[in-house]
């Protein structure tokens, strides 16, 4: 017997809104599950796998869970510096005392997300979250796409686009135009932040109909004079032609204009105006806003920490986010892990150093050129799936600054490390493979009371890791802060 349109739909949104809720319960309970497998069996502490096996039973689950938070969720993405940002944005948020829901392992596939999340959700599919709860979410420039097809963000940071696993991403300008896409699709209700001194990330505001807002660096005491050889996007975005800089921060980060059209580097919301560096004990800087000025110290070193800083604060100005806490947030942030972290044993102490494309790398070498006397380094290079199968990019990296250091090499292509220094000049050269061994040769050929800098591509500096944690010198990534 027919029956009305009214009734027939409503008999059908009657099966349907059961048997999703029942889905996401069944994907909830099983992903809780190999969490606890995974933990218990040390394979990567719960941080992909739960993910992992909601997203094949669930597919609409992050969108669901995000879509209960109060008060919404931040995406940060770009090449380098998300870890970071996302950590001093976390520390910002939480110093103005908001609860802060973060992947603080960096696990920045929408996998990692989604475990992050359901680490606070109960079995019955609930998100567990107070009013003042917020998500500050480091997605890699491939799963932010995917994320965004199931969640609108509240704001999306845009730290850089940098030549970076060229087999995996392709060239930032295929990055840049799949990131575009992904904007486009959103409402005018998304902010987007983005670092106005990367020509290719300035690009990405000019045709969004949201709020665009722009951050960048303007000290010219830390200027180049030119963009480094190894910059990855230095031509105009409309017209194909090399920009003109007038001052260089590093990589392909500064004061640019196209001289056939005219295009420049947008004006700035946020404006690092001072820094000061001070090797591996950290940064002073000086960020101005519209309305005000905040004077902070970051205990993470480097230039392109100071970009990180700058993101950070960007999203938190934003948020109408206190000056104090901001401030707070930036002076209690240490670094993540692997990322200058330091361990000390003995009368001897190391610092771990992630390296994984050219410009990374030389703001790395940048640091280690400032330090005095012979250089103790280890250098880890791996091509497995996450460090980027190619390993071609080390020619394009500035080794030549590290004549003097005795250097040991490990990992999968240790020996395709060991070619690019010798071409570099340098003499003193060990080839290891099995990083434990390097890690022990290495201090064993290293003067008391000296430092050893590790640099070392993504699982490398896992592997690191997991030798340290093993002989009690650091937790695991995923056991939190220490």
């Amino acid at each position: 017997m027919p029956v009305s349109a009214g009734n027939g739909t409503r008999g059908v949104d009657d099966q349907r809104i059961p048997f999703s809720r029942l889905r996401r319960i069944v994907a909830i309970l099983l992903a809780k599950i190999a969490g606890a497998i995974s933990r218990r069996l040390q394979w990567g502490g719960g941080t992909a796998l739960p993910g992992l096996v909601a997203e094949h039973l669930s597919p609409d689950l992050l969108g669901f869970l995000l879509s209960h938070v109060p008060g919404g969720a931040i995406f940060v993405t770009g090449t380098n510096g998300k870890t970071t940002t996302a950590a001093l944005l976390r520390n910002i948020l939480a110093a103005d005392g908001r609860t802060v829901l973060h992947n603080a392992t960096g696990s920045n596939l929408t996998r990692g997300v989604l475990s992050m999340l359901l680490e606070h959700t109960a079995w019955h599919g609930r998100l567990c979250v107070t009013p003042d709860s917020i998500a500050v979410l480091e997605l890699d420039e491939a799963a932010i796409v995917q994320a965004l097809r199931q969640h609108q963000p509240s704001s999306i940071v845009v730290t850089n686009l940098f030549r970076d696993q060229l087999d995996r991403y392709g060239e930032v300008q295929t990055i840049a135009a799949a990131l575009r896409s992904a904007f486009a699709q959103l409402d005018a209700t998304t902010a987007l932040l983005l670092n106005g001194d990367d020509p290719l990330v300035a690009s990405l505001g000019e045709s969004y109909g949201g709020p665009v807002r722009y951050f960048g660096l303007d000290d010219p005491d830390l200027a180049r004079d030119d963009i480094e050889l190894a910059a990855d996007s230095h031509y105009c975005p409309h017209e194909a032609t090399p920009l003109q800089y007038a001052t260089a921060y590093y990589g392909h980060l500064g004061e640019y204009v196209c001289p056939t059209c005219g295009w420049q580097r947008p004006e700035r919301d946020v404006r690092v105006t001072q820094v000061a560096l001070q090797g591996f004990a950290g940064v002073s800087l000086t960020v101005t806003f519209p309305q005000e000025e905040l004077h902070a110290r970051l205990r993470v070193p480097g230039l392109y920490n100071v970009y990180n800083a700058l993101a950070a604060t960007t999203a938190a100005w934003h948020l109408d986010t206190a000056a104090e806490a901001m401030s707070e947030g930036l002076n209690a942030t240490v670094p993540a892990f692997g990322r200058a972290e330091r361990i000390e044993f003995g009368d001897r102490k190391a610092w771990l150093l992630l390296i994984k494309n050219p410009v990374g790398a030389n703001q790395v070498l940048r640091l280690l050129a400032a330090e005095d006397g012979p250089l103790s380094i280890l250098a880890i290079l791996q091509d497995r799936a996450a460090d980027g199968h190619d390993v071609s990019w080390i020619w394009d990296v500035d080794f030549e600054c590290l004549a003097s250091a005795a250097v040991t090499t490990g990992g999968r292509r240790a020996e395709d490390m060991a070619v690019r220094l010798k071409y570099a000049g340098l003499q003193d050269v060990t080839v290891i493979r099995d990083i434990a061994n390097a890690f022990d040769r290495a201090v064993e050929a290293m003067p008391a009371n000296r430092t050893l800098f590790i640099l070392a591509t993504y699982t490398g500096m896992l592997e690191m890791r997991r030798v340290w944690a093993e002989r009690g010198l650091v937790r695991q990534f995923w056991e939190g802060e220490e």
